[in-house]
């Protein structure tokens, strides 16, 4: 950071031997100093020349648009709040945000300028995930990389498992804290793969192997007996694999093993191409009259969707018009009165987005059915309609004064940044990647209301581990279905 030392021009001028006081905490220095690393030393500076830059890249362009945009109003929601009550002891935090059209290699770019990321020539990368070849086969770089001297201290509110994939390795590699991602995904951000340079990673929501368990426990529920009346709607990249091992995983834990391996059989459509849906289309409904056909009485179909609004609303609807339609099936297969299901979307689809779209899409013809019905979301924060917890009753007065749309993205990019934050007051020096690890590894439950278990520890990276299911209404409201959190049985509220 650049800091300005100013004096009163005396007669005799300032003087050239002036020494900053040096510190080691906030609290070493005076009215409006705080403690900052220049150059080798820890010196006093004034609080206004020392801004905390955090970095952010999102898609706010592009066909899935609206949830960065959510993601990235949360954010600044809760910036905004916390600079009107004098920042960080006096440390303004500003947002540097840079558009990935959710495309991979335009988010490692970013994450590579964000960054500064220096390449260290001759030098093997010191992370693992650096030179993995985790995503696009190709590794993100086959040297060491640095932080550039323009560096963000953290990575804040990345958008989605393949763009995730391309920018976490850069940050651990260039020993950037990189900080409550919007993925549930397991890969880079759950697991090993990242080694020891795992310590930056920080995730705040529940996974997305945990919105499986909570979606399959629905199911059984719901009255799905069974692997073959389960199918999984996702995305063919490793949003989608991250949504499908999950599933698979949960139906083992909760259902028993499937015959024959996995046994979930899966339809795939291509990422930001939502014209990919209609095969997809024609796949499940193939899949769902021989089901139908070998089978008697009713049949209730599990559809764990592993998706974006787009994607999701065209499937839905599609699988509808396709269950009611007055063709030469409906008097063989009797679709519309044998034939139930329950969709359930994992919580990045964008909620929101996703019920705009089906509740312009109204009515399905021959059934004045609502397109909503049975389409349920599993969320990772609570339900911004109804719930009157800390962080949803400040959240909902900040978009309110803001003239803002609320919906579960924005909260959750609220929450993630309201957890940045209090690691941000506790942390008292200088801050250094390794230093913020320390402090929010420290970081107890802020009782926020997002679930009992909440907070990090030096072998926990997850701050919750909850998810709230809820289910559109016609309207287009979300109502309350399920509560679901670790080590807790689940709870319904119908």
């Amino acid at each position: 950071m650049r800091v300005t030392f100013a004096c009163a021009l005396l007669l005799a001028g300032c003087s050239t031997d002036f020494t900053p006081q040096t510190c080691s905490v906030d609290n070493d220095c005076g009215t409006g100093l705080v403690c900052e690393t220049q150059g080798t030393a820890n010196v006093c500076v004034h609080a206004s020349d020392a801004p905390l830059v955090i970095g952010e890249s999102a898609p706010i362009s592009g066909t899935n648009q609206a949830l960065g945009t959510g993601m990235k109003l949360g954010i600044e929601l809760a910036f905004d709040e916390q600079n009107a009550k004098g920042g960080i002891r006096g440390r303004m935090l500003q947002l540097d945000f840079r558009d990935d059209a959710y495309q991979p290699m335009l988010a490692e770019q970013n994450a590579r300028a964000l960054t500064d990321a220096q390449t260290m020539a001759n030098m093997a990368p010191r992370c693992p995930s650096s030179s993995a070849m985790i995503a696009n086969n190709t590794p993100v770089s086959t040297t060491a990389l640095a932080r550039g001297p323009n560096a963000v201290i953290a990575l804040l509110g990345s958008v989605g498992t393949p763009t995730m994939l391309r920018a976490a390795p850069i940050a651990v590699e260039t020993g950037t804290v990189f900080f409550g991602a919007f993925t549930g995904a397991t890969t880079v951000l759950r697991d090993t793969t990242c080694a020891a340079c795992s310590k930056y990673i920080f995730n705040v929501r529940a996974s997305y192997a945990q919105e499986a368990r909570a979606t399959m426990e629905l199911f059984k529920k719901k009255g799905v007996t069974d692997y073959t009346r389960v199918i999984s709607f996702d995305q063919n990249d490793t949003y989608g694999d991250a949504g499908y091992n999950g599933l698979v995983q949960a139906y083992t834990d909760v259902m028993g093993q499937a015959p024959g391996g996995s046994g979930i059989v899966r339809f795939r459509y291509t990422r930001n191409d939502d014209t990919s849906v209609p095969a997809q289309v024609a796949a499940a409904e193939s899949y769902l009259a021989n089901l139908l056909n070998s089978t008697s009485g009713t049949v209730t179909v599990g559809v764990m969707m592993t998706d974006t609004y787009g994607a999701g609303g065209d499937f839905i609807i599609a699988l509808r018009n396709w269950q009611f339609a007055n063709d030469s099936q409906q008097s063989s297969l009797m679709k519309a009165t044998r034939l139930k299901f329950q969709f359930s979307n994992v919580s990045f689809v964008g909620p929101n987005a996703l019920s705009d779209k089906l509740v312009a899409a109204g009515t399905v013809a021959n059934a004045s059915i609502p397109y909503t019905q049975d389409v349920v979301v599993s969320q990772v924060v609570p339900n911004y309609q109804s719930d009157s917890s800390d962080v949803v009753v400040s959240y909902n007065k900040l978009i309110a004064a803001k003239g803002a749309k609320p919906g579960f993205t924005s909260l959750e990019g609220y929450v993630a940044a309201r957890v940045f934050i209090a690691g941000l007051l506790a942390h008292q020096g200088p801050f250094t990647a390794d230093s913020l690890v320390s402090t929010f590894e420290s970081l107890p439950d802020l009782s926020l209301g997002i679930g009992a278990t909440s907070g990090f520890s030096t072998d926990n990276h997850q701050y919750s581990n909850s998810v709230w299911g809820t289910s559109i209404q016609a309207d287009g409201s979300f109502k309350n279905l399920y509560f679901w959190s670790a080590g807790i049985p689940i709870q319904f509220f119908e």
